[in-house]
């Protein structure tokens, strides 16, 4: 009896040292806020609600890996070619809301920072991962990300951008 009431005792009063330090739970609070945020708009995609959570929870735990769309339109085969030359201590990726996109009103645009130049938008998150996304960005909560250029080379002579986003 007397293991019982230690442990229960143990447990309470790392609950009140769990509340005094609130600062500890706020990464937690931060991912499960995104994961119900995705599962949510998955669910209105029509995914199952258990399906949209577990999947929700892998994008969150795992982190997503991804082709960035759009990478040959307009001039932005220069600018990844232009940005392939950098070191990546100088370039700082962004996912950026594009709520004046005509064609898909989830849109995220991928925006390149580049130090001591400025910043330019490479391309966007593809169809299906941006209505997800979007809203998680939408909830105010800031997503990471890198990027990483592939191509230019013999085989592959357009540029393309992997990106890995994680909360």
């Amino acid at each position: 009896m007397a293991d019982y009431r230690s442990c229960w005792l143990d447990s309470i009063i790392h609950l009140k040292a769990l509340k005094k330090g609130g600062a500890d739970m706020k990464p937690i609070t931060k991912t499960r806020k995104a994961v119900a945020t995705m599962a949510n708009q998955l669910h209105k995609l029509g995914y199952s609600l258990s399906y949209a959570f577990r999947t929700a929870w892998r994008r969150i735990k795992e982190g997503m890996t991804v082709r960035v769309q759009g990478v040959t339109f307009n001039n932005r085969q220069k600018l990844l070619e232009f940005i392939s030359k950098k070191q990546p201590s100088d370039l700082t990726t962004y996912l950026r809301r594009d709520r004046a996109n005509t064609f898909d009103k989830y849109a995220v645009a991928v925006v390149i920072g580049i130090q001591g130049v400025g910043y330019a938008h490479i391309g966007y998150l593809p169809k299906g991962l941006s209505q997800s996304v979007a809203v998680v960005l939408d909830a105010g909560m800031d997503l990471k990300a890198d990027m990483r250029i592939i191509g230019g080379y013999e085989q592959k002579e357009t540029y393309g951008a992997l990106l890995n986003i994680a909360v």
